[in-house]
């Protein structure tokens, strides 16, 4: 609510905004003003400024055996993202993912994505109880999950284009030990360079083991939020969710 009332606020003042005498834009035909005033403002607007934000979310959650002691807490921290971005109309989706590690081979490694929220129905007034169903599963193909979400976060026509990936550690899966790290930092970059910010969200249960750290910023750069506890998701998820939505009004 309190980050609700902050956007509208803002859009209110983009909306109210004088759109005659500024120091820049079309020039009025009435020069008078060069010569009468000082410092004179001599250029209107024409178009209105957008009253909306132009924005678009993923959620990107690993659903890998090892986040059964924090699939509970995650889900709290999502719930928030969720309701306030339906609260301010920012379309979004909730996607859980993990590859079948009892099917996985040489030749073939089952990956599934859950969608528990579709960009369709994140706006709904009813949505958000889906959430719930995101349970640990088996392992994580990171890099694999992550171009799949950049591609359909591509066919989307909102200006900023937010990944955020929820995770509790290192990729793991069939064959991906080696390269996993690797691969998963290339995936990452690839979405970069096509205009997603995307954002690593780190949850772990006490101190966060240096070498640990420095393997997921390995992967994500500066981009990466570290949860000591995962109690204090939401906590850290608000000033997050302010700065990402203020940059896209």
């Amino acid at each position: 609510k309190k980050l609700k009332k902050m956007i509208e606020k803002t859009l209110e003042h983009k909306k109210t905004m004088p759109r005659t005498d500024l120091h820049f834009g079309r020039l009025h035909k009435k020069l008078l003003r060069l010569w009468t005033d000082e410092q004179p403002r001599l250029f209107y607007k024409k178009h209105e400024p957008s009253i909306a934000i132009d924005a678009v979310f993923t959620l990107l959650v690993d659903c890998s055996a090892s986040m059964h002691d924090k699939m509970e807490e995650t889900k709290r921290g999502i719930v928030l993202f969720h309701e306030a971005l339906k609260s301010v109309f920012v379309p979004h989706q909730i996607v859980g993912f993990w590859e079948d590690s009892n099917e996985a081979n040489e030749t073939k490694q089952p990956n599934y994505f859950q969608t528990v929220i579709s960009f369709s129905k994140s706006l709904k007034k009813q949505s958000g109880a889906e959430i719930i169903q995101l349970e640990p599963q088996e392992d994580n193909r990171d890099s694999f999950a992550i171009r799949i979400m950049t591609e359909q976060l591509l066919q989307r026509t909102e200006k900023q284009k937010f990944l955020l990936v929820f995770s509790d550690g290192e990729p793991a899966a069939y064959g991906y030990e080696q390269n996993g790290i690797i691969d998963t930092h290339e995936a990452v970059l690839e979405a970069r360079k096509k205009g997603i910010e995307v954002i690593n969200i780190f949850l772990a249960n006490g101190d966060i083991d240096e070498g640990q750290q420095k393997t997921i910023q390995n992967i994500y750069g500066k981009h990466s939020i570290f949860v000591p506890n995962v109690e204090q998701l939401p906590d850290i998820l608000f000033p997050l969710l302010k700065k990402l939505l203020y940059k896209s009004l």
